[in-house]
């Protein structure tokens, strides 16, 4: 017991503290050496998470030599409400009320991590081990201190929990039924997930397979590299936000046109309203789809200073992606954005060899103008690397 790690140390003992006989410990549960059973295992990640009577989470711990008991950080600043007056006591003394401007926020090195957002995502019951209290949080209540103390701390959700009705795959969900709302989920997910760190940046889609499990099963839908078959134009339409440093695709990750192929945070574009593009077939292997294209020779001058361009990598490795060739536009659909204006919403693409694309990017157009004369053909969009 005193060869582990104290993270384990601590966990075997709260796991005694509680009344429990038994602790699933993942890198004791997950050969980690084994890429079988590590694959295996990460399919049922979302069975694990729910079905565990509670799930201990070290919420300060950077490292698991640190524990759940882990003091605060040399560096981590105390929470000060922003206001305070005095008021006079029942017994003639003297007392002070403290105001915050906002719900304190913890700040744990635990919500930083990629694989961990599962976590908070699917069990059923989480003990937090924070920095000023012991944190609870269940299906029927929203993250608070375990003493349920209305005068403590009121706690503000380091993620944008979802709804757990959107999980209920007995009855059927109550939210997430519609398919804006299960835009909004899967984005807000993909927001919350793309801005955590991975050590391993191939875990970018193996380290979020709990949560697609899960949800498959409720929607009856499938996911290939994290892009939903049901609303497939609609996912497309990811951007990287400003500033944009990544320098390379992992094609033998994913394939370009999904999220996966790079590493950093997404975003994505308003709902398209008004699809222009028509899938035909989408497989893991392969994606073929119906669309209007239109080359960047087309542009001129004019039209090209109202167009916004989100290339998937950095200046310099986009030119060594892009080789010279030109770039086309293939445009997805109309997006109606917060001001009532219509934009049209369209991948930028090159040619890797005839009638097979490659993304690159997404542009923002104000109108769909250099499309008019451009009809719905048969494209592939360029397969994962073997």
């Amino acid at each position: 017991m005193e060869q582990l790690e104290q993270t384990i140390q601590d966990a075997v003992y709260i796991t005694r503290q509680l009344g429990f006989n038994y602790l699933w410990v993942d890198r004791f549960c997950i050969l980690q050496d084994d890429d079988e059973d590590k694959k295996r295992e990460f399919s049922r990640m979302a069975t694990t998470y729910k079905n565990a009577v509670v799930t201990l989470a070290a919420g300060t711990a950077e490292k698991a030599s640190e524990g759940f008991f882990n003091s605060q950080s040399s560096n981590q600043k105390p929470f000060l409400p922003n206001h305070r007056f005095g008021v006079s006591m029942e017994d003639g003394g003297r007392g002070t009320v403290y105001i915050p401007d906002k719900s304190y926020q913890p700040n744990h090195p635990l919500d930083a991590r990629g694989w961990t957002l599962q976590e908070f995502m699917l069990s059923s019951r989480m003990l937090i081990f924070s920095d000023y209290q012991l944190l609870w949080q269940c299906k029927q209540t929203h993250l608070q201190s375990v003493t349920g103390d209305d005068d403590g701390l009121e706690y503000q959700q380091g993620i944008e929990s979802l709804p757990w009705v959107a999980f209920d795959d007995i009855s059927g969900p109550s939210f997430g039924a519609h398919d804006s709302e299960k835009l909004y989920l899967w984005k807000t997910i993909l927001r919350q997930y793309t801005e955590r760190n991975l050590t391993d940046p191939e875990d970018r889609l193996p380290a979020i397979t709990g949560i697609i499990s899960e949800l498959q099963n409720v929607w009856k839908d499938t996911a290939i590299y994290g892009h939903w078959k049901d609303w497939f134009v609609q996912l497309l339409a990811w951007y990287k936000p400003e500033p944009n440093t990544e320098k390379e695709r992992y094609l033998s990750r994913a394939p370009s046109w999904s999220w996966v192929s790079v590493n950093g945070r997404i975003h994505f574009e308003e709902p398209i309203e008004k699809e222009d593009a028509n899938m035909k077939i989408v497989t893991a292997a392969k994606v073929t789809m119906s669309c209007r294209i239109a080359s960047e020779d087309h542009i001129d001058e004019d039209t090209r200073e109202e167009i916004d361009e989100y290339f998937d990598l950095d200046e310099t490795a986009q030119k060594v992606e892009n080789k010279g060739k030109r770039c086309h536009y293939l445009l997805l659909g109309k997006a109606k954005e917060s001001d009532g204006f219509e934009n049209a919403i369209a991948l930028i693409v090159i040619a890797v060899r005839s009638g097979v694309y490659r993304r690159v990017g997404l542009a923002v157009f104000a109108d769909d103008a250099i499309w008019a004369e451009a009809k719905h053909q048969s494209i592939e969009l360029e397969p994962k690397y073997k």
